[in-house]
């Protein structure tokens, strides 16, 4: 574990979460990848717009997203879920 707040594997999945919740919090269906590097990272920062992106890849893999071209949108059962257990 890294004096930086934990493993490499815990990082992406706290980033993934908060990729998640900002999706679900604004309007989880309009959002562009642009807009969501802009509000977890403050601002387009190389690096941190890498590690969003390979998120947001990862996300894609799993199901919990969908890409339509720059908008990303989450999947039903991800929306169910959330409805579900009230998040945001």
């Amino acid at each position: 574990m890294s004096e930086t707040g934990g493993s490499i594997g815990e990082r992406n999945l706290r980033l993934e979460s908060a990729l998640l919740d900002e999706i679900l919090t604004h309007d989880p269906n309009h959002l562009t990848q642009d807009e969501l590097i802009l509000w977890v990272e403050g601002g387009p920062n190389d690096t941190g717009r890498i590690a969003i992106l390979d998120a947001l890849q990862e996300l894609k893999r799993s199901g919990v997203i969908r890409l339509n071209g720059d908008v990303v949108e989450v999947t039903f059962p991800v929306l169910r879920v959330a409805e579900i257990f009230e998040l945001p």
